[in-house]
């Protein structure tokens, strides 16, 4: 492997680092999956060291994991194999280009969500993905994942805002998929593949991103519910009523006393409104919340509102908290992030409910209830067999319970390591398991030698 490293190092110099202390911290990521120390981690400074990379992959029968902030959710980034080098994307963080009329920004891959939109807000402008790690997820890696986010209830995941890519395929080739116009439809649409991958296809080295105009006027209400139930109506009757909110997010009552709030279940709503019709709006929202809850606050600006969702942000820090406070260095965590479609909400919830119960497990739940998305999560002592089984049946419930309601076993955090057995029962469930096979000749077309992420998604 001496030969291996300075062939690494004749292309990344200093960027090249294989003491055990860094390579722990490349090992892991958000999720409580543990993995093997990566051979070394080299930070890449434009793409022609990524090209130069994959070709010494390939020479030397190594594997390469791409990442950047490490907060994927299902194993996704977790190092499981020998020869691996991390390639972390922190020193390409350029926004290479903003288009005030088109729309779109190109970027490279390494740069937060929140500081793209803090250089966006400069134009009126915004990716309008927001996952709740944005402070510090990588676009990047929201591209990988196919991320939402608290935005979703509008304006959809990843998979809308993404126009082109170029990416480092496992030949060592770039290719440049997709087109900076909002049509495009040049043959197959290859752009789209690489768009929740994982990193199994290849590297992405630059993103051009669709973006949206800031609203105009915004306005929000934080309520309270004394039962999970009336919330769901609640998010039920605000489409119903052809309310179109940008942000609905939810936590439950484990989660409201893990964040500082008050006894209850918690929903937040946000809408963009024209100028001038802020108290239509808000009148109409509390037609709707005022016979199933409370409103505890009101929101007369974004930036009211997003100080108003801080606790909702809070929600995976919350959960990770109260699993290390029972269970200290030794909890796991899973992490579910199912979807169902809006009007199966109530079935679902009372579902995972009674499960939690059925498997005496420790949990708590929170999501971005208006696009159907729920994130229960459960945790256990990791050297406790028994209730880590517990645990990892109601993880897998959950996610059977989403293919019964005609939903999907993940909705943004991606298949990763956990949840390869859900995907196979889902495919079969659509009675198209033929689809995994279409899945692994894509992977084989993409990545011949098998050098990108090893071990995610499918076998």
């Amino acid at each position: 492997m001496k030969t291996v490293l300075k062939e690494l190092e004749s292309i990344f110099g200093d960027r090249l680092y294989t003491e055990p202390q860094i390579l722990a911290l490349y090992s892991r990521e958000a999720s409580s999956e543990s993995g093997r120390l990566p051979l070394a981690v080299v930070y890449p400074a434009n793409p022609d060291e990524v090209v130069e990379l994959v070709k010494t992959a390939i020479k030397n029968r190594l594997k390469i994991v791409p990442l950047a902030s490490s907060t994927s959710l299902s194993g996704n980034t977790v190092t499981k194999e020998e020869g691996v080098v991390a390639v972390s994307f922190e020193k390409m963080v350029k926004v290479l280009e903003i288009s005030d009329v088109d729309w779109y920004a190109r970027v490279q891959p390494g740069i937060r969500v929140d500081e793209l939109n803090l250089e966006l807000s400069k134009y009126g402008l915004q990716w309008p993905v927001d996952p709740a790690s944005a402070r510090a997820a990588s676009v990047g890696g929201v591209i990988a994942n196919g991320g939402g986010g608290v935005k979703g209830a509008r304006y959809g995941p990843a998979s809308h805002w993404v126009l082109a890519l170029e990416a480092v395929i496992g030949t060592g080739d770039v290719i440049r998929v997709g087109c900076s116009t909002v049509k495009c439809r040049e043959g197959y649409n290859l752009m789209q593949l690489f768009i929740g991958s994982e990193g199994t296809l290849g590297i992405v080295t630059e993103a051009t991103l669709r973006l949206a105009p800031l609203p105009q006027s915004f306005v929000g209400v934080m309520s309270r519910f004394q039962d999970v139930m009336p919330l769901v109506d609640a998010v039920i009757e605000v489409r119903r009523s052809r309310i179109w909110p940008t942000v609905a997010e939810f936590v439950d009552r484990e989660v409201a006393k893990l964040v500082g709030l008050g006894e209850g279940y918690y929903l937040w709503l946000g809408c963009e409104v024209t100028p001038g019709g802020e108290k239509n709006m808000l009148n109409a929202l509390s037609n709707v919340l005022s016979s199933r809850g409370e409103i505890i606050a009101v929101a007369s600006s974004l930036g009211e509102f997003n100080k108003l969702l801080e606790p909702r942000r809070r929600l995976y820090s919350a959960q990770l908290n109260a699993a290390f406070e029972d269970y200290g260095t030794d909890a796991f965590l899973y992490i579910e992030d199912i979807a169902v479609p809006i009007s199966k909400l109530g079935e679902a919830v009372k579902a995972i409910e009674t499960l939690a119960r059925k498997y005496r497990i420790k949990y708590a739940m929170g999501g971005h209830i208006g696009d159907g998305n729920l994130h229960p999560a459960a945790w256990a002592r990791r050297s406790d067999e028994e209730e880590m089984s517990r645990v990892r049946q109601f993880y897998l419930e959950v996610g059977r319970l989403a293919i019964k309601l005609g939903g999907t076993i993940s909705a943004e955090h991606g298949i990763g390591t956990h949840k390869k057995a859900l995907l196979r029962e889902a495919a079969t469930a659509k009675g198209s398991d033929v689809v995994l096979k279409l899945m692994k000749e894509l992977k084989r077309v993409f990545d011949p030698y098998g050098v990108f992420n090893p071990g995610k998604i499918v076998d």
